[in-house]
């Protein structure tokens, strides 16, 4: 934990003993009255929290913002939701390397009990944010949403990249990463993205896309790519890909 995030707009809190902030503070940086931390909320404020108390009660904080932390980068994935324990690691992972932008869709062969679970209906994947947040000490957290089906998640993906702007969007602003229709390996393909349309990377689940839903990615504006000669687990190719992807366009 290198940074701790707090709420939006607070200057004074309470972290209560159960707190998992609240235990690394006292067990782990084994903090004091009078100490300062690293803080920062996820409207992008970054500070410093000073340590007021500490006692039964829990952690009493002071937030002081000093300035504002890098904006996240331009990049959106696209991600066939895996099992829900393993989709909580993939999103920390992607918070911590800064993506604007995380669609999680049901497919084809996907299963389909996921989307009834704790991690969808109770948005628990934020844990994981804040968490992913916490390690790169940058508080800004990327927007997650969810849709039940490819064509759904395709339609949030025009509107991440306006295209109501932009109808066309550039031929290397959608990669989908397919072992076998791949045409070219990720890192050596040209990638374009900025602020205004991301590049979007999307990755299948365990069982992989169908053929059917390939196609559906091709009509979209999907180029395909492949991450070499291997086959890579959900949870490897989406951290691949992406640092792939940020590298090549300057930000690693």
């Amino acid at each position: 934990m290198n940074m701790i995030i707090l709420e939006n707009g607070v200057s004074e809190c309470i972290l209560p003993p159960s707190d998992r902030r609240a235990r690394h503070i006292v067990k782990i940086l084994r903090k004091n009255p009078g100490d300062e931390l690293m803080a920062g909320t996820p409207d992008g404020c970054v500070g410093q929290a000073v340590i007021i108390g500490i006692d039964d009660g829990g952690v009493r904080l002071h937030f002081r913002a000093t300035g504002s932390a890098p904006e996240l980068l331009p990049i959106v994935v696209l991600l066939g939701f895996p099992r829900p324990i393993q989709a909580g690691r993939i999103v920390k992972d992607l918070t911590s390397l800064g993506v604007s932008a995380i669609v999680l869709s049901g497919t084809e062969l996907g299963e389909k009990s996921y989307f009834q679970s704790d991690f969808f209906k109770n948005e628990e994947y934020r844990a994981a944010l804040l968490e992913g947040a916490e390690q790169a000490a940058n508080p800004r957290l990327p927007a997650v949403q969810t849709a039940l089906t490819l064509a759904r998640a395709l339609d949030i993906i025009d509107r991440i990249q306006d295209r109501d702007t932009h109808p066309v969007p550039p031929a290397n602003a959608r990669w989908c990463l397919d072992p076998y229709r791949g045409e070219i390996c990720l890192g050596t393909a040209e990638l374009s993205g900025d602020a205004s349309i991301p590049l979007a990377l999307a990755v299948g689940s365990e069982r992989g896309w169908t053929p059917g839903e390939l196609d559906r990615m091709a009509e979209r504006g999907f180029r395909f790519a492949t991450l070499g000669g291997r086959i890579l687990k959900t949870e490897t190719a989406v951290v691949a890909a992406v640092s792939i992807a940020l590298a090549g366009m300057g930000y690693l």
